[in-house]
C-alpha cells in the first residue's frame, strides 16, 4: 500500500542564500530546490539561450557514421524506411525526418508504424522480410530498436543497413546495426542523456545539414521544434538539461506553429496557439495523438502532423478527438465494470480482470485508476484480433510487479506468459487463449508469495503561503521557471487550515472537484482536482476521511496556475493532495 507523508522542503544554505541575493527570495528557495546553486545556473536557467545551450550532435557515439550513411542513401537515390513507434514521441520524430526528406525534395521513402496491437513493439522479422522484397537499403528507427538485436542481424544479412536512434536504456547486447545513436550506450560521450525520441531525431537532421545544407535556409530545423516539445513533454522524460530547452523553443514555435494540421487540432480544442503551455500538450494534444493507436492507427496521427489539406486536417482533427472520447469512455466502462465485480468491504489481495470486449490501448491507463481507487495492484487483460491475451499491470507499491508475473510462470519463468516485462511498478504481458482463469490462480499464488514492501510517497512543498499570499505577484514569481514537467516539477505550496467556501463537481458527470476559498479582502480563488472524484460527490477513496463541505477547514498542497479556459486568465490553484489540519 503506497502511504503519503507531507514535509516542508529544507532550508536554502547561507552559501546559496548570498550566491542567489539578487533574486527575491522565493525564487532563491525554487531554484535551489531544483539543483541551482550559482548566478551561472540561475541564469542559463532563467534565460534559456538556443545558440549558447544547444549541444553538438556529434558528441554522440556513431552520429558521424550515421550521418554519413543517409547522405550515401540520398546520393544514391535509395529506398529508405522511416521505422517509428507508435506513441506521441515516436510519431512526431517520424515527421521531424520526413518533413527534412520534404524540404531537400527526397521522395524515395516510406513511413512504417507498426500496429500496437498486432504487432510486437520495435522491428519485427514479419516487416523486414516485406521491405526486403520492395527493394528497401535503408532502415531508420525512432523512438525504437535499441533492444531489437535479432531483427537488426536478419536485415542486415539482406543487405538493408539500419540505423538506430533510440533514448532506451541498452540491452546487455547492444544490435550489430550500421549505427546506433542512443546516449545511453556505453562508450557515448554526449552530455545529456534524457532527451526523448524526437528530440534523438532532432538532433540527426540537425548534425545533417550541419554536414550538408542542401541549400536549406539556415533556421529551418528550428521549425522543427514544436514537434519535439509535443514528444518531450508527452514521453515524460526529464524537463532538465537540453530538454528544458528544446522545450522552452519549442513552445515557442508551436505557439506559431506552420502545421495545418496542428492549427486545426488547436483550434478543435478551443486552445489559442498563442496560449499553449506545456499543460496543453500533457492534457489535450498528447492524449488525442497517442488515441491513434490505442483506438485505432498511429498513423492517423502522423497524417495529422503532416497534412497539408484544410479539409483532410479537419476530417483526421475529428477522427482523432472522436478516438479521444471513445478512449475516456472505455477507461469509464472498464472502471464501472469493475465496480461492479468488486466489493469494496471483501476485496481480494491483487486485482486481476479482463475482458474481451475492452480496449487493448486503455488497459496500463485504466489500471493507474484502478490502483488509485481500491488501493491494490492491478492485472488488466483483453484480446487482440488473434486471440491472443495481452494486458498492462500496475502496482500499488507494495508488489514488484514483474516479479510477481516471474513468479507465476513455469520455472525459469517461461511456458505460461508469452511474453511480459516492465519495472517494478508498471508491466505488460502476453499469454495464449483460454488460459484467463489460471492466469487469476498462478498471480495470486505468485502474490501471496511474494515480498511486500510497505511505501511511503513524501510529498514536498516548497514553501507555506497564505491564501492572500496566492496572488499574481506570486505567479510572476514562478513563470520563468517553465516549461515545468519530470525533473522540472511545478512549484507546490502548503496552505494550513484554509476554510472551504463552496464545494462543486463537474465534467462528465461530476468526474471533477471545484473547491472557493475567501482571502481576508472577500475576493475568490478556486482549487481544481481534475479526475479527483471518480465516484461522484464521493471522494473518500482519494482523500480518506476529509470532509468536503462548506465551512470545514482543510490542509491543501497545491500548485499555482494561470487558466486561459474561454481564453480569459484567471488564477486558480490545482490540488495535489488535501488532508486534515492538526
Amino acid at each position: 500500500m503506497i502511504k503519503k507523508k507531507w514535509a516542508l522542503r529544507k532550508p536554502l544554505t547561507k552559501k546559496v542564500e548570498k550566491e542567489l541575493e539578487i533574486y527575491p527570495e522565493l525564487v532563491r528557495k525554487l531554484l535551489f530546490y531544483r539543483g541551482i546553486k550559482t548566478k551561472q545556473e540561475a541564469e542559463a536557467y532563467l534565460n534559456p539561450n538556443y545558440e549558447r545551450d544547444l549541444l553538438d550532435p556529434f558528441l554522440m557515439k556513431d552520429m558521424k557514421k550515421g550521418v554519413d550513411r543517409l547522405l550515401l542513401a540520398i546520393e544514391r537515390d535509395e529506398r529508405i524506411v522511416i521505422f517509428g513507434d507508435y506513441d506521441a514521441d515516436g510519431i512526431p520524430g517520424s515527421v521531424i525526418l520526413s518533413s527534412f526528406f520534404n524540404e531537400i525534395k527526397f521522395t524515395n521513402y516510406e513511413v512504417y508504424i507498426p500496429d500496437r496491437h498486432n504487432e510486437a513493439y520495435g522491428l519485427n522479422e514479419n516487416k523486414i522480410g516485406d521491405f526486403v522484397a520492395q527493394n528497401v537499403k535503408l532502415i531508420i528507427t525512432i523512438d525504437c530498436g535499441i533492444t531489437d538485436v535479432n531483427e537488426v542481424k536478419l536485415a542486415q544479412s539482406q543487405d538493408i543497413d539500419v540505423i538506430i536512434t533510440d533514448h532506451h536504456l541498452v540491452a546487455i547486447e547492444v544490435p550489430s546495426a550500421y549505427a546506433v545513436i542512443d546516449a545511453k550506450q556505453a562508450g557515448d560521450n554526449y552530455p545529456d542523456k534524457l532527451l526523448a525520441g524526437a528530440g534523438v531525431m532532432f538532433k540527426f537532421v540537425c548534425a545533417v545539414l550541419a554536414t550538408k545544407r542542401f541549400d536549406i535556409a539556415l533556421g529551418w530545423e528550428k521549425w522543427l521544434l514544436d514537434l519535439v516539445a509535443i514528444a518531450t513533454v508527452s514521453d515524460m522524460v526529464a524537463l532538465t538539461g537540453e530538454n528544458r530547452l528544446l522545450t522552452y523553443y519549442g513552445l515557442k514555435v508551436l505557439r506559431q506553429t506552420r502545421r495545418l494540421g496542428l492549427q486545426v487540432l488547436l483550434n478543435q480544442i478551443k486552445i489559442r496557439p498563442a496560449n499553449v503551455v506545456e499543460d496543453d500538450i500533457s492534457f489535450m494534444i498528447g492524449p488525442r495523438i497517442n488515441s491513434a493507436s490505442r483506438m485505432s492507427h498511429a498513423s492517423q496521427a502522423y497524417y495529422l502532423l503532416t497534412a497539408t489539406d484544410q479539409a483532410e486536417a479537419r476530417t483526421i482533427a475529428d477522427h482523432l478527438e472522436e478516438k479521444n472520447k471513445e478512449r475516456k469512455d472505455s477507461v469509464e466502462r472498464i472502471v464501472k465494470d469493475l465496480s461492479l465485480q468488486l466489493d469494496e468491504n471483501n476485496l481480494p489481495p491483487i486485482i486481476v480482470a479482463g475482458s474481451p470486449e475492452w480496449g487493448l490501448g486503455v488497459l496500463g491507463m485504466t489500471s493507474s485508476k484502478i490502483v488509485e481507487r481500491y488501493g491494490r495492484s492491478v492485472w488488466l487483460w483483453s484480446k487482440n484480433e488473434a486471440g491472443t491475451i495481452k494486458g498492462s499491470c500496475r502496482s500499488d507499491g507494495s508488489l514488484n510487479v514483474v516479479e510477481v508475473m516471474a513468479g507465476a510462470g513455469d520455472p525459469p519463468a517461461g511456458g505460461f506468459f508469452s511474453d511480459f516485462g516492465g519495472h517494478p511498478m508498471a508491466g505488460g504481458f502476453s499469454l495464449a487463449p483460454n488460459k484467463e482463469k489460471e492466469l487469476i490462480e498462478r498471480l495470486t499464488a505468485s502474490a501471496k508469495k511474494a515480498k511486500k514492501t510497505d511505501v511511503v510517497t513524501e510529498l514536498l512543498a516548497d514553501e507555506e503561503l497564505s491564501l492572500d499570499q496566492l496572488t499574481w505577484a506570486t505567479y510572476k514569481q514562478i513563470e520563468p521557471l517553465a516549461p515545468f514537467g519530470m525533473g522540472n516539477p511545478k512549484p507546490v505550496f502548503w496552505l494550513r487550515r484554509v476554510e472551504i467556501a463552496e464545494v462543486k463537481y463537474f465534467g462528465n458527470g461530476g468526474l471533477h472537484l471545484e473547491l472557493m476559498f475567501k482571502k481576508s479582502d472577500g475576493s475568490k480563488i478556486p482549487a481544481i482536482g481534475f479526475f479527483a472524484s471518480p465516484v461522484p460527490n464521493d471522494p473518500s477513496h482519494i482523500f480518506g476521511d476529509i470532509k468536503l463541505e462548506a465551512g470545514e477547514k482543510i490542509d491543501m498542497l497545491v500548485t499555482l496556475e494561470k487558466s486561459m479556459f474561454k481564453n480569459y486568465p484567471e488564477l486558480r490553484l490545482r490540488i495535489v493532495d488535501l488532508k486534515k489540519p492538526k
